[in-house]
């Protein structure tokens, strides 16, 4: 059942790539899984349940990677240039974080909004729990924990992908340093 999963999970992830969310049906899953849709529905009540879980799935190996080089000691600005290069890193296994985040800005369909919305809130927990961290460590900072990690998940996507409608693509450690100002 678990190798079941996986393979819909893997399918949902292509077909969301490709055709986006509108795009993506139960049917389209099922063909490039190479399963029936009930064997869908025995793993997933419905698309949005299939959804919700690829979002906890991509959620937690970004986090799982960037815990793993955030390392006790370090200042803040240290765990946000490791954990920039470990999104630049995995960013090539989850394309599919740039077709959320682009498509629920284009088209404000229902369900990518809410996908986004629940990648944006794990992701800025984990950058507002990283800064209490750092606090309770004795670093201080002019800003809030929860601004912080706001204006960090933020900018970040405005620095990857909207900056290169504009100018030339950012340099990882140019992308570092803008991403450090809201460290002090």
């Amino acid at each position: 059942m678990e190798e079941k999963r996986r393979l819909i999970l893997e399918a949902a992830i292509l077909c969301l790539e490709q055709f986006g969310f509108r795009g993506t049906t139960i049917e389209r899953i099922a063909k490039f899984a190479h399963v029936s849709k009930s064997s869908i529905y025995e793993c997933f009540a419905n698309k949005e349940a299939l959804i919700e879980a690829i979002v906890d799935d991509v959620l937690k190996d970004l986090l799982s990677e960037s815990e793993k080089v955030c390392l006790p000691g370090q200042r803040l600005s240290e765990d946000i240039e490791r954990t920039v290069d470990v999104m630049i890193a995995l960013r090539a296994r989850h394309r599919l974080l740039v077709g959320i985040y682009r498509e629920a800005r284009q088209s404000g369909v229902h369900g990518i909004m809410e996908m986004r919305q629940a990648l944006e809130k794990g992701i800025m927990a984990y950058i507002e729990a990283l800064v209490n961290r750092h606090i309770e460590q004795g670093e201080v900072f002019r800003l809030e924990p929860k601004l912080i990690s706001f204006l960090i998940y933020r900018s970040y996507f405005q620095l990857i992908y909207d900056w290169e409608d504009i100018d030339q693509p950012l340099s990882p450690q140019q992308i570092k340093n803008a991403l450090n100002a809201f460290a002090q």
